[in-house]
């Protein structure tokens, strides 16, 4: 039981009884008394009510429809995490793995796994494997597809520094996706994109210059 319930329960029991106190000696008394009295118990109640027993009962239905899910899914994600933090990133993929079979339909999952094989054990291609695979198993919701997506981009761009392939999956996300604020955010992204490639040229033209000129 939580403390906030115990203090809940005893806020209320202490009212009843000073209620009941306070009935022993107006029960007798004339009609006005009995009138505040009835007035100031409802103002009472009536506070008490919306102080302790609407937000507890509002707290049993949450915990009802929303608790039981949320633990499960809070609890892999910790076990993860501490995976993670072990050096277990096989384990870690099993919990999120373990997640992704309570909620098939949550890409979240299927984007942190992807996000292991590529950060932690440098697999980029297991990675593109991961969201390729999910990307393809199922007709997904607009939102969760372009998020899959723009995670494959990612891959791409971050880890294989493909810039051709990534600009082709954001070109997918435009084209599925068009008047959306996806193909708003996958526009960007190639403008972002393209930053990095004339950055990266440069960089390498400046490496050729000194090396040639460190040469003659």
């Amino acid at each position: 039981m939580s403390t906030a319930l115990v203090i809940r329960i005893c806020v209320i029991t202490l009212v009843l009884l000073v209620i009941a106190l306070i009935w022993s000696f107006v029960k007798d008394a004339g009609d006005g008394m009995k009138l505040v009295f009835a007035i100031l118990l409802s103002l009472g109640g009536g506070l008490l009510a919306v102080k302790f027993f609407i937000p507890w009962l509002g707290d049993l239905m949450g915990e009802a429809v929303f608790s039981s899910g949320e633990k499960v899914e809070q609890d892999h994600m910790t076990k993860a995490a501490a995976r993670i933090a072990q050096g277990d990133y096989p384990g870690a993929i099993e919990q999120y793995e373990k997640m992704l079979d309570e909620k098939p339909d949550d890409p979240f999952p299927v984007a942190e796994i992807a996000k292991i094989h590529a950060e932690r054990l440098h697999d980029a291609q297991a990675a593109l494997k991961v969201l390729e695979a999910h990307l393809q198993s199922k007709d997904w919701p607009v939102d969760d597809a372009a998020f899959i997506m723009f995670r494959i981009a990612d891959v791409h761009l971050t880890h294989r520094h493909d810039f051709e392939t990534a600009r082709d999956m954001l070109e997918q996300v435009i084209g599925n996706f068009p008047n959306t604020r996806h193909s708003a955010n996958a526009h960007h992204r190639m403008s972002e994109l393209e930053q990095m490639q004339y950055k990266l040229l440069m960089d390498q033209r400046t490496k050729t210059g000194s090396s040639e000129a460190a040469q003659a």
